[in-house]
């Protein structure tokens, strides 16, 4: 499967740009043409065909199973100040899997809450271990690197944030070590980062609310990365 769009140094970003200078400049003579009406096709047909309003589609990074999944947020380095953000993020990353059919079915998070609460030795438990204990056939694992929450504001444009680490684990495998990580290669696992803006922050005011909205943001970024998705014109994901 490909990866997404990522312009990972100087030159891939001049030539984007370059890009879409070309085509806003063609895209100002089309409608200096037929911006006005006339027979054949209009502007907007034509900026359609070449290409505006389409996105970029870009392939999920790995499939899961259609059998039960474990969202299970690993927060090994106690980065979060904040407990209930690992339920909201838990919860909403469930629902954006399911809405987009990108999972069948997800363990719920009162198993996971169960045995935490009932197995004495959890915290020397792999995750390999939670998931099998847990009947899931995959885990999604989220390793929590960095985490911010607060409500004042010490910088406009990262007022607040949440780093993670993903890893897709398959718990029945016991004998080969190296084939329990799924995705993605390597040991590393895939990071992804979401942040809230300084103005969000004015806006939600509470640190409950700052952190729904950041575990919200993250839980989206991360469910794309399981189902087929279309950047916009200007290489936004949709």
């Amino acid at each position: 499967m490909s990866t997404p769009l990522i312009y990972s140094d100087r030159n891939s970003r001049i030539a984007i740009e370059c890009r879409w200078t070309a085509r806003f400049l063609l895209a100002a003579i089309v409608f200096s043409v037929f911006g006005t009406g006339g027979c054949g096709y209009t502007g907007g047909k034509l900026l359609y065909f070449m290409g505006f309003g389409r996105g970029k589609k870009v392939e999920a990074q790995f499939e899961l199973t259609d059998q039960p999944i474990l969202i299970f947020i690993d927060d090994y380095h106690h980065r979060i100040d904040w407990p209930p953000v690992k339920t909201d993020l838990a919860d909403s990353l469930a629902q954006e899997l399911l809405k987009n059919n990108a999972a069948e079915k997800i363990v719920p998070n009162a198993t996971l809450q169960s045995l935490q609460q009932s197995e004495t030795g959890f915290s020397r438990m792999s995750c390999r271990e939670v998931g099998e204990r847990c009947g899931a056939d995959q885990v999604i694992w989220l390793q929590v690197v960095d985490f911010l929450v607060i409500e004042e504001i010490y910088d406009s444009n990262q007022a607040a944030y949440m780093t993670v680490t993903i890893k897709v684990i398959n718990p029945h495998e016991k004998e080969r070590r190296m084939r329990v990580c799924l995705w993605p290669g390597g040991t590393e696992g895939y990071p992804v980062t979401a942040s809230v803006t300084g103005s969000d922050v004015l806006r939600l005011k509470t640190k409950s609310a700052i952190a729904k909205e950041l575990a919200d943001t993250l839980a989206s970024k991360v469910a794309r990365l399981f189902y087929d998705h279309r950047l916009d014109d200007f290489g936004k994901e949709e």
